[in-house]
């Protein structure tokens, strides 16, 4: 008999006072190790034959669970589960993996979190905050992930449980209720937890311990979570195409545990974040290691967390995982970005050295995107940009911030403007804001912020988050919100650009380039396009010239006949679809002839 062992993993919430801002708490990454260096993961060979036929499938690579059909609320109880389902879609559609989730059914009785009955279970705790047989309380927190596991640090079981006494919850993409919590965000998360994940050192990740409400930079699975899953749970051959850097975190001569190494691209993009370990029996102190990374140039720098005691922090080891980081190393002072290249299938050794001292000032706020500066607030939550974006202002916070100090972006894609310095904005929290513009073609992913004075310099890693204008993460050349907005589990294959969810004859990408309604088959293609009038028909010596009015990207088709009744209506030429406010489209084969004619909208 294998024994058991099990942990938690949450996510809270967090209420900044001053403009009262509410906040979800919920390698190349960070994950869970053994006193002998083994990953916390699911389908270790040795072990996975004790692990119940209910709780996984080892032969391909599935984790089973089962749901509360209640789920929150009465009204939108499936909509909520779909949201749920899209969180595991996510995971297991990421390219390189072969990690797969089944739905079993629904929990039969009264859930609760049990980690010795061989079922992983998802619920909402909608009567008390007292769960796990009344040992663990839940107040104050989202959502918490119950991990059970054995002493080589497999996986056996795991449970979610998610708090519906004290938060509302809603599923409808463009709902936007204040206050609120976005089911699929904090369900991505937790998933995160469930095969293995810690929190992240990147504020960007799905992994990151805090987040805004709502629709938040969760909602899609940043480079980190991918890495993780691509590291542990690979596809055949996909790890050789990918590099690895590892090496030591050094200072005086000695490793240090808990200092946060960033990878980034040579125009400043993050790309992976990751921490550095305590001493164990394969490792010595100061340990990182970063995998799953493609062939390429890039650069590496180190960072201190915020200090243990510190009561205004953005990020510290406690929140990253108690167990491992909340004595996490932080005297030192960042370092100079260093050039590794990094080659498919190979492991490129890279020691890190930093210099012993207290960093002279440190980032412990992020100013949310605003249109102007009357406009502040405070968050630990990273900021959203989007491709396109036009002046507008982000910003961060910290105690005794220099007022001569140079406040810049890490990355490409970015404009800055006006940069501007006020003290003692919030508190004894000073703030520096910098006007920013986003390109159109922008690449997507993680940017960070930089306070520099001479030699002293404090990062925000990977606090801001450039969106695409049309985002489509899970890769099916399909506009994702047109599909968060219309479907629920807006990842599920009904969803897809081809499909018909209607029945209507249109497919989902026909509909939205009309602008009608995917799942009403009264509402079509031809019955979005406005009204519109034949303007004219010209004969010329090329034939008929038929002008009317059209819509950019609507398509049209041609008819004619010779007597307005009793003729049919004949097709002339093929559709043809519109670049301007007015179309022309020619009937070759009458140049001479009387005829009558009529447009329709296609699909």
């Amino acid at each position: 008999m294998k024994n058991l062992h099990w942990v938690k993993r949450m996510s809270a919430l967090v209420i900044c006072t001053l403009l009262v801002v509410f906040a979800v708490r919920l390698e190349g990454f960070v994950g869970s190790y053994s006193d002998n260096g083994l990953p916390q993961l699911w389908f270790k060979p040795a072990s996975s034959i004790f692990v119940s036929k209910n709780v996984i499938n080892a032969g391909n690579k599935t984790i089973r669970y089962y749901i509360d059909q209640n789920a929150f609320s009465e009204g939108n109880s499936e909509n909520e589960l779909e949201a749920i389902r899209s969180a595991f879609d996510q995971w297991e559609n990421i390219p390189g993996t072969n990690l797969h989730f089944e739905e079993v059914g629904f929990i039969e009785g009264e859930p609760e979190i049990n980690l010795f009955d061989n079922t992983n279970m998802i619920f909402w705790e909608k009567d008390s905050t007292l769960v796990n047989g009344d040992r663990d309380d839940i107040r104050g927190s989202l959502g918490l992930t119950f991990r059970a596991f054995f002493e080589d640090f497999n996986l056996v079981e795991a449970d979610m449980v998610f708090n519906g006494v004290e938060r509302k919850w809603y599923a409808d993409y463009d709902a936007d209720i204040v206050q609120s919590v976005y089911v699929e965000a904090v369900a991505l998360h937790e998933v995160g937890h469930m095969i293995g994940m810690e929190h992240a050192t990147v504020g960007t990740s799905t992994m990151m311990y805090q987040a805004q409400l709502g629709i938040n930079s969760q909602l899609s699975l940043s480079k980190d979570d991918i890495a993780f899953t691509q590291t542990y749970y690979p596809a055949d051959g996909v790890l050789q195409e990918l590099g690895t850097i590892q090496g030591h975190v050094v200072r005086d001569g000695e490793g240090i545990h808990g200092a946060v190494i960033v990878l980034e691209d040579m125009e400043g993009n993050v790309i992976r974040g990751t921490i550095s370990r305590g001493k164990n029996q394969e490792w010595n102190n100061g340990f990182y290691s970063i995998t799953a990374i493609p062939p390429g140039q890039y650069q590496l720098r180190v960072a201190p967390l915020d200090a243990a005691d510190a009561n205004q922090f953005l990020l510290k080891g406690s929140v990253v995982n108690f167990g491992a980081y909340q004595d996490a190393t932080t005297d030192f002072l960042p370092s100079a970005s260093v050039i590794v290249n990094v080659t498919a299938n190979e492991t490129t050794s890279e020691e890190l050295t930093v210099q012993g001292g207290e960093p002279a000032f440190r980032i412990h706020g992020i100013q949310p995107r605003a249109v102007d500066l009357s406009l502040l607030s405070i968050d630990r939550a990273p900021t959203r940009l989007k491709q396109g974006d036009q002046n507008v202002y982000i910003g961060v916070y910290g105690v005794d911030l220099p007022a001569d100090a140079n406040f810049t972006l890490r990355g490409s894609g970015i404009s800055s403007g006006i940069t501007q310095f006020r003290d003692d904005i919030f508190g004894d929290s000073d703030a520096w804001y910098i006007e920013v513009s986003v390109d159109e073609d922008a690449t997507p992913g993680s940017r960070s912020f930089e306070l520099r004075q001479g030699e002293n310099v404090a990062y925000a890693n990977g606090f801001i988050e450039i969106e695409a204008k049309i985002p489509d993460v899970n890769e099916d050349n399909f506009d994702d919100i047109f599909q968060r907005v219309n479907f629920t589990r807006w990842t599920a294959p009904s969803a897809g650009p081809d499909q018909d969810a209607d029945g209507d004859g249109y497919s989902n990408m026909q509909e939205y380039e009309a602008g009608s309604d995917p799942n009403n088959p009264a509402s079509t293609p031809r019955t979005a396009v406005s009204p519109f009038s034949l303007i004219s028909v010209e004969l010329t010596e090329s034939g008929a010239m038929v002008k009317f009015e059209s819509e950019v990207g609507a398509s049209y088709q041609l008819f004619s006949r010779r007597d307005i009744i009793g003729d049919p209506w004949e097709k002339r030429g093929q559709p043809v679809t519109a670049e301007g406010e007015t179309t022309i489209i020619t009937d070759s084969e009458n140049a001479e002839d009387f005829r009558f004619y009529r447009i329709e909208t296609m699909p």
